[in-house]
This record gives structure tokens, sequence and C-alpha cells, in this order.
């Protein structure tokens, strides 16, 4: 049974180094690096809104999965809480429910800390199983549409 918890940076983060590895070779629509992570882990620690925001999921009691949002302020002072692709060894991808438990646990997060009634995730239209989880949650792909543009 995978249980939800908050992410402890005294106990956690061995266990999260190695999901972070398998999920940038297997999974992540990034680059990065555990020394660029690690160092975003140890600087949302020291947020007590961004600490609080970091869920593990565990099975047995060990980890298995690992996500988080950040809060996005636009222009217009709109406060947006976007959910990141949360952090799972390739093998127990979307098979065991980790990823869904995640986004549940950090939308109702959201909803009670941040009295925020709207979330974004980001979800490529190649990701079949992302796009079917998240659909399955009730999200809709966005009106607002993001371009991205190397300079």
């Amino acid at each position: 049974m995978i249980v939800t918890d908050r992410f402890d940076p005294r106990l956690d983060k061995d266990a999260i180094k190695e999901i972070f590895e398998d999920f940038i070779e297997n999974k992540s629509y990034f680059i990065s690096t555990w020394q660029e992570f690690d160092k975003e882990i140890n600087k949302r620690v020291l947020d007590l809104q961004y600490r609080n925001s970091m869920v593990v999921a565990k099975e047995e009691g060990e980890i298995v999965g690992w996500g988080t949002y950040t809060l996005i302020e636009d222009y217009l002072g709109n406060k947006r809480a976007l959910i990141h692709q949360v952090l799972t060894k390739k093998g127990d991808s979307y098979r065991k429910g980790i990823e869904e438990q995640i986004i549940r646990e950090l939308k109702l997060y959201v909803k009670r800390t941040l009295n925020l009634d709207k979330v974004f995730l980001i979800c490529q239209d190649s990701d079949s199983a992302l796009r079917n989880l998240v659909m399955k949650l009730g999200a809709k792909k966005s009106k607002n549409y993001w371009y991205e543009n190397d300079i």
C-alpha cells in the first residue's frame, strides 16, 4: 500500500537521490543534475511553505516517489501553483498509483494552505500515461499556451 508523508531532508535525501537519478535518465522532460536538484531542495527546506509542500510516497516504509509544486506570481499579481512532474523510478511509473497519490496530496495542500482553487500541471502531449492520469484527476488542457524559445 502506498502512503504519503512530508519530505524529511535528514532522513529521505539518499532515497530521493536514487529516484532522481533514475527519473532523469528515463522519464524527465528536463535536464538537470543531482547537484542542481540538491541545491533547490536545500533552498526549499529553508522556506516553510515549500518545505511542507514536498511530498514523498512510501511503500512498506521505502520511498518510491517525490513531488512538489512551485508558486508563480505573474505580472498582474495572479498567483498560480504549478505541480511538477512527480519523481518515480521508471519501473514504478503509473502502475502503483504513486503519481496519482502525490498529485492528489499536493492539490489538497494547495487548496487548504494557499486558498487557490486551480493548479497547473506540466504534461507533454507525447506522454500518454501522464496525460491519462491528469485527465483522470479532472485536469483539462489550459487555454494559456506556453511556448519555448532558445535564445
